[in-house]
């Protein structure tokens, strides 16, 4: 089990005030949620309502998204979200809470968890984010280019380009309202942002997801996204749902997330 987030600043460490906006909604035990890749509160329209009624649920926008602050050059983008998610908990006063991170935003609750594992009871990785070397390794291309011709990076995370990408990877192509709204939200943003959110998961590759607490993790059987195991452990979950899981299959998550919780 990993002891903490390479680089991040010990436990309990601020090395900025960023703080986070967020939302609280519902009663019961205290439960984390953190979205993905540029989509914020959104993310979670379907699946609130289905879990108001027996959790207490905390959403936040990371940084840069929303009205949530870029974080300062001292720190990388994954510390700069673990320091301000931990923020958030002792602004609320929670001693200890669940942790769900979906798609890109599992890698941050699960870097979250490694740091503050005292604080959390439970970790929910949802469509996590465990990719297969070629994707690493195109994204590594990709960054490498960047570093020379930022430019080129930037135009193909606008337009036309990013509506495919978010039409081939979240939604596998097939026609869907909400792929129009993610591409206005995520096309809103500053492209850093983007990049930061990108450039945050080669480190973690293809590499297993390792916590010091209970762990479940809930796939979408057609999710082209993710790794997904060929062999089922008892930690494992799934609904019938591409990338877009939690827009397009909420009853089936929240039935996943209160089974895990219960």
């Amino acid at each position: 089990m990993a002891e903490g987030v390479i680089g991040c600043a010990a436990p309990g460490f601020f090395m900025d005030e960023l703080v986070l906006n967020y939302q609280v909604d519902g009663n019961g035990p205290p439960l984390l949620l953190v979205h993905g890749f540029g989509i914020s509160f959104n993310i979670w329209q379907n699946l609130l309502p289905l879990l108001r009624q027996h959790l207490t649920l905390v959403v936040v926008e990371l940084p840069g998204i929303g009205k949530s602050p870029m974080p300062s050059l001292e720190q990388t983008y994954l510390c700069a979200c673990v320091e301000a998610i931990e923020r958030v908990r002792l602004t609320l006063g929670f001693e200890s809470w669940s942790v769900l991170g979906y798609s890109t935003g599992s890698r941050i609750a699960e870097a979250y968890v490694q740091t503050y594992a005292q604080h959390v009871s439970r970790a929910i990785f949802l469509c996590p984010l465990a990719m297969d070397a070629f994707k690493v390794l195109g994204l590594r291309i990709g960054f490498w280019i960047d570093g020379f011709v930022p430019a080129i990076g930037s135009w193909i995370l606008r337009g036309w380009r990013l509506k495919f990408f978010i039409s081939l990877l979240g939604f596998n192509l097939r026609s869907n309202p909400y792929a129009d709204e993610w591409q206005n939200e995520i096309g809103a943003l500053p492209v850093q942002v983007l990049k930061e959110t990108l450039k945050m998961v080669i480190p973690f590759g293809a590499n297993r997801f390792s916590v010091p607490v209970p762990v479940s993790l809930i796939w979408g059987d057609e999710d082209i996204v993710p790794l997904t195991p060929r062999k089922h452990a008892q930690c494992d979950y799934f609904v019938h749902a591409n990338h877009a899981a939690p827009v397009i299959a909420a009853e089936e998550v929240a039935q996943a997330i209160l089974s895990i919780l219960k």
